[in-house]
């Protein structure tokens, strides 16, 4: 099969300003372990050549979603640690086990049917405790649930490798409701007669949030931050730390074509020239992961502003621009090109929605394309 790029649409990955978000978080945080969140596909970046960027630079310490994800990372950085932050099925810990992956305990029922999986294996499984102290998705804050399974841990055959929580609320205004997760997760450590290698709570926000504490916690995840977004504008306005943004989505126009005022254009006819007007068309649609509701944004099209009309296509958006346009003109949609900006983080607020979930929702269609040194590689 003939491989062609006929469109010019692509995301663009920043690996120098992903390594240097990595290296500005963990001096902020007082050098405590990055653990690199690398889950969902690095957020739909493309986790193994993120994942491999930073193992090549020192990074040793990795996290995916599902096991799947962690055998995958396993392909290119066998001697890191990866663990697993979801739940997986105890009938499938072998494959956890012979690839040298972390798992998260996230009851005493999981444990225990790990343990019975366990006898037939010869090789010990690693563990890390999920504590819930508010979050309310995995694990447990039961007393007695946790001292039964501490009991449990005694096993040879386990590895009680870490123990961890996460914060709900850190990237909000105030600290309250992080106060009660700390003081519950500080509370559900000292039933545990031995301590652990690592100990987490601290999420993107909160690394930055909370950096100037001192706590006995030795590892924090960073999630977006890594990828150049902060969790929100509140931990923005901290001012603690400058980030580079690590995507650029681009493309380029493909088509332009005058309209005379009242003329209508899109899907259910939903826009209405104003005047004598010009329309460009840009190859990139909700196919491509830019959805409907970002009808009305602002995007650079050359040196423009301009506004995206009528309904986003599946395959395709319009955007009213100045008879200047030309096919063939740059186009971005967020990102940094040609001295141009567009904050992933503008974009996102526009649509009411996160940077994480505009990253994520990008197809595997448009080509990522990854840049060191400001070549591309």
């Amino acid at each position: 099969r003939l491989m062609i790029n006929d469109r010019p649409t692509q995301l663009r990955v920043n690996l120098d300003a992903l390594l240097n978000n990595y290296n500005e978080l963990n001096e902020l945080n007082n050098k405590k372990i990055g653990l690199a969140i690398v889950k969902a596909d690095s957020y739909g970046l493309g986790a193994k050549v993120i994942a491999n960027h930073l193992y090549q630079n020192g990074v040793r310490h990795f996290a995916a979603a599902t096991l799947e994800e962690a055998l995958e990372l396993k392909e290119v950085i066998q001697d890191s640690m990866v663990l697993v932050l979801g739940v997986t099925n105890p009938k499938n810990i072998k494959y956890a086990i012979e690839s040298n992956i972390s798992l998260t305990c996230p009851s005493i029922a999981w444990l225990r049917e790990c343990l019975s999986e366990l006898e037939t294996l010869d090789k010990k499984l690693k563990i890390h405790v999920k504590i819930d102290t508010g979050m309310g998705r995995i694990g447990t804050s039961d007393v007695e649930e946790l001292k039964s399974i501490d009991r449990l841990l005694d096993s040879e055959k386990i590895d009680f490798e870490g123990i961890f929580s996460h914060y709900s609320n850190a990237d909000g205004s105030d600290n309250n409701y992080d106060d009660y997760q700390t003081k519950k997760f500080d509370d559900s450590i000292k039933l545990f007669k031995n301590k652990p290698k690592y100990i987490h709570i601290g999420n993107s926000a909160s690394t930055v949030k909370y950096s100037d504490r001192r706590d006995q916690y030795n590892m924090t995840r960073l999630g977006v931050t890594l990828y150049g977004c902060y969790p929100s504008e509140n931990i923005e306005k901290l001012d603690k730390i400058k980030l580079e943004p690590v995507a650029t989505l681009i493309s380029k126009v493909s088509h332009v074509k005058k309209f005379l005022k009242g003329e209508k254009l899109g899907y259910g006819v939903s826009y209405e020239a104003k005047q004598d007007e010009y329309i460009a068309t840009v190859p990139i649609g909700y196919a491509d992961g830019i959805l409907r509701r970002a009808q009305g944004f602002k995007i650079k099209v050359g040196a423009e502003d301009c506004e995206i009309v009528g309904r986003v296509c599946m395959d395709q958006l319009m955007v009213r621009c100045s008879e200047n346009i030309k096919v063939g003109d740059d186009v971005l949609i967020f990102g940094e090109n040609n001295g141009q900006k567009i904050s992933v983080d503008t974009f996102a607020a526009y649509q009411d929605t996160i940077s994480y979930e505009i990253f994520c929702c990008i197809n595997k269609r448009v080509p990522r394309v990854y840049y060191k040194n400001k070549m591309e590689l």
